[in-house]
């Protein structure tokens, strides 16, 4: 089972520490690779995952391992050759057993929203996503290897996950969620704390509206 955990930071504090011990505690024999940038997440993690070999989960690093995520979510992927990417069960800092994400909805206007938001954690199976949030998502290496990773027109990110959900689907390749690899996720530490906004809106109707209009992504 060759997966590493991708770990971007900008800031490498306190939360960092926190999400490292907890994959310690959690997860059997972890393969880290903390890649401390300047870069921006998003081009970071292309950077990241283009030097290591094998699958990957890339991980934010304001988050809090619950459960053997590189296990749960290897089996997963692995249970069926179509299954590309996997995601995991974001839950909630001030309530672990509330989902915050499991899944991410996409309108035909190119908004998004998270599934199951509210609902309690154990309400969730594993489930067909059209996209899911890039703070713990599992990549097959055959999937980096045929599409490449992020798109760097999304420059500081947002929406660049739900791209790449879309690009390998397209290709036939299924993107699900495990019930069973379960993370707090604290939300947006680092592009708040630096002030970044980036508006991908534009960039991601330019690429997809015409087939969210139609319904075939």
């Amino acid at each position: 089972m060759d997966t590493t955990i991708i770990i971007p930071t900008y800031f490498a504090g306190n939360l960092l520490y926190q999400c490292i011990d907890s994959i310690t505690k959690n997860v059997k024999d972890p393969k880290i690779l903390i890649y401390k940038n300047e870069v921006g997440w998003l081009k970071a993690c292309n950077e990241a995952v283009a030097s290591v070999k094998g699958d990957v989960i890339l991980l934010n690093d304001d988050t809090v391992v619950l459960t053997d995520i590189v296990t749960e979510m290897h089996n997963l992927a692995y249970s069926n050759a179509a299954f590309g990417i996997v995601g995991g069960k974001s839950l909630s800092a001030q309530n672990p057993d509330s989902i915050i994400n499991y899944g991410i909805y996409i309108g035909v206007d190119g908004n998004s929203a998270h599934k199951h938001f509210g609902q309690h954690k154990d309400t969730v199976g594993i489930e067909y996503q059209k996209a899911v949030e890039g703070s713990c998502m599992f990549i097959k290496r055959e999937v980096i290897t045929q599409f490449g990773l992020f798109d760097e027109i999304y420059g500081s990110g947002y929406r660049e996950e739900v791209d790449l959900c879309f690009r390998i689907r397209e290709k036939g390749y299924k993107v699900v969620s495990c019930p069973t690899a379960e993370y707090i996720h604290y939300v947006s530490q680092t592009h708040g704390k630096l002030g970044i906004t980036n508006d991908t809106h534009k960039i991601f109707m330019d690429k997809w509206a015409t087939k969210l209009a139609l319904g075939v992504v």
